[in-house]
């Protein structure tokens, strides 16, 4: 039986996370939400261009936020290449998972939520920090799933906002600057924040004892 966990302690943890990131945090989401607005505006197309920088992004906040807080439990951290397989795969279940009624889809990032930082600070395989995260987030899904969804607020209020002004077919109000900048700033703060949360709730579950951790990220 693996420790229990609150929705209080999950969510606390990724801000108070955040929080002692947040110039960088900041800085990242404001780059993103520029970069994505100018593709929005010149090039839609290079918007594959735009998510392949975003993961290499991630990768690397990922080893600062880990060597940050020394969460490392090997003398190498994880490649670039079990790091991107590895979100290929999750990815594509969650995906699929949301086509099939969204909770499965929810469920799926919940137990795949410490992927990423297991496969960095761990230096495992794609298969084995899937194993990894899928048991640890045995006892904690409900809470977990909890934090998944309000940490995601402000990308289903960028969505819906999409959706609302494509709806009423005013085109100058969808191809319009301030639009893209709304929708780009909400999509990303919520994508970056679940970077955060998966390193966050790695350190609760799986680099030690958890009010060490927060200790840390307090400090």
């Amino acid at each position: 039986m693996g420790r229990k966990l609150s929705y209080a302690q999950v969510i606390g943890a990724t801000f108070a996370l955040i929080l002692s990131d947040l110039p960088i945090a900041l800085l990242i989401i404001a780059g993103a939400t520029a970069a994505a607005t100018a593709v929005d505006m010149t090039a839609p197309s290079a918007g594959n261009i735009l998510n392949i920088v975003a993961l290499v992004v991630q990768y690397y906040l990922i080893r600062h936020l880990v060597d940050r807080h020394g969460l490392r439990s090997t003398d190498r951290l994880g490649g670039f290449g079990s790091f991107f397989v590895v979100g290929l795969v999750t990815g594509l279940a969650a995906l699929l998972g949301f086509v099939l009624l969204i909770v499965p889809g929810i469920y799926l990032i919940a137990r795949w939520s410490m992927v990423d930082a297991a496969v960095v600070a761990e230096n495992r395989g794609f298969s084995d920090a899937m194993r990894r995260s899928w048991d640890a987030t045995a006892d904690n899904v409900l809470p977990i799933a909890l934090a998944v969804v309000v940490i995601s607020l402000p990308m289903i209020v960028g969505f819906a906002l999409m959706f609302a002004i494509g709806a009423s077919g005013d085109e100058k109000a969808i191809s319009g600057l301030g639009l893209s900048v709304a929708v780009n700033l909400l999509l990303y703060a919520s994508q970056i924040s679940i970077w955060y949360f998966g390193v966050g709730l790695y350190q609760l579950l799986l680099a030690g004892p958890a009010e060490a951790q927060l200790g840390e990220v307090f400090a």
